[in-house]
């Protein structure tokens, strides 16, 4: 049986996190004890049931569990993390894992000298949209992608809470970016070569809530993030375009595959001037790529993994026990952070950014 500790316990530890370490499902894993400068949720922890601490030290010597979330503004991730993983605890943070690259670095160097598990919520890997339009192009239906879409458009306006300061590290590009940016770098493995973004305020005051994030990949295959709180006119969820056919996904529904059919080259004449124009016209032999195309919904439920937030725990429970390989890996979670710190950085300059991998 695994115990879990919380550092924070505001509304995604009290709410998700809670209810998810109590889930018939995961048998293996049951809430024990909170750490939070906030009275008011040190109180509603109690009316849990959970034992309760008003200071971090007694909160990490009480030995009452095993694995510690990290879930506080994100300002306060790096010490928080690094303090339960010099305790011997075993620890996840919520995302982002950190505000910069060399903070997360410290927290990496943190856990490999504790030698204790470490892993990221990235539970977005397990997103019913992303999922279908990871294993649509993993059929190969739409060839080899050339261009990849994904955004995240919201109604809300302006960022609230602790979100919308900078001094907590808020922020639609850290909250939800970082999101879309795991899943899309998950999904493509090869080295990035530069990173162009805008990143603006809209409708907030001291933090980004809208950003549009273009990356380039090594082979040239090119990704673009957009995430925005004022939209009312969404665009489609994902879109995927390959050298043989291309799809889209509008609220999770099945990607529909407009897939090309028959396809093959033909030469034809075409008219071209010549050196001395405009002298005369001559004729030049290219060609052109003929073919039909079908339509259907792909893929068929039964292909896609399951669907569930919840299977990031059961993996975390799994890794700590030896059956599986550990999903979120912190040197993953270290190139979406660089990649983010490379948009912050295009966006100040207008200029396209070389990623360093």
């Amino acid at each position: 049986m695994h115990r879990l500790g919380f550092i924070g316990f505001g509304g995604m530890a009290a709410g998700y996190h809670y209810e998810t370490s109590k889930r018939s499902d995961i048998p293996d894993l049951e809430p024990a004890a909170v750490y939070d400068v906030d009275p008011q949720r040190r109180e509603f922890a109690k009316s849990k049931g959970l034992a309760v601490y008003d200071s971090l030290q007694d909160f990490l010597d009480s030995r009452a569990f095993d694995i510690v979330l990290v879930a506080t503004p994100n300002n306060y991730h790096r010490p928080m993390v690094e303090a339960a993983l010099g305790a011997g605890y075993n620890v996840m943070v919520e995302k982002p894992a950190a505000i910069t690259s060399a903070d997360f670095r410290a927290m990496m160097d943190a856990a490999d000298r504790s030698g204790k598990l470490f892993t990221v919520h990235q539970n977005r890997r397990w997103d019913r949209d992303f999922l279908i339009a990871k294993a649509a192009i993993e059929e190969g239906d739409v060839g080899a992608p050339y261009m990849i879409e994904s955004r995240i458009h919201g109604t809300g306006g302006t960022m609230t809470g602790w979100r919308g300061m900078a001094d907590h590290g808020g922020g639609m590009l850290l909250d939800w970016g970082v999101h879309m940016l795991d899943q899309v770098l998950w999904l493509i493995k090869e080295p990035v070569d530069t990173v162009y973004a805008v990143v603006r305020s809209i409708k907030t005051d001291e933090v980004d809530d809208y950003a549009k994030v273009i990356i380039t990949f090594e082979s040239g295959l090119v990704a673009q993030v957009e995430v925005a709180t004022f939209t009312l006119a969404p665009l489609p969820r994902l879109a995927v375009y390959g050298d043989k056919g291309g799809f889209m996904i509008e609220g999770g529904s099945p990607a529909r595959v407009t897939k090309a059919t028959d396809m093959h080259w033909e030469n034809y004449d075409a008219p071209a001037y010549g050196d001395d124009y405009p002298g005369g016209m001559q004729s030049r032999t290219l060609r052109r790529c003929v073919y039909g195309t079908e339509k259907f919904d792909a893929p068929a439920p039964e292909k896609l993994p399951p669907q569930d937030w919840a299977s990031l725990y059961k993996n975390v429970l799994a890794a700590l026990d030896g059956k599986e390989e550990l999903v979120v890996k912190p040197v993953e979670v270290l190139r979406v952070i660089k990649v983010i710190e490379a948009a912050f950085e295009s966006s100040r300059t207008n200029k396209a950014v070389k990623f360093v991998n």
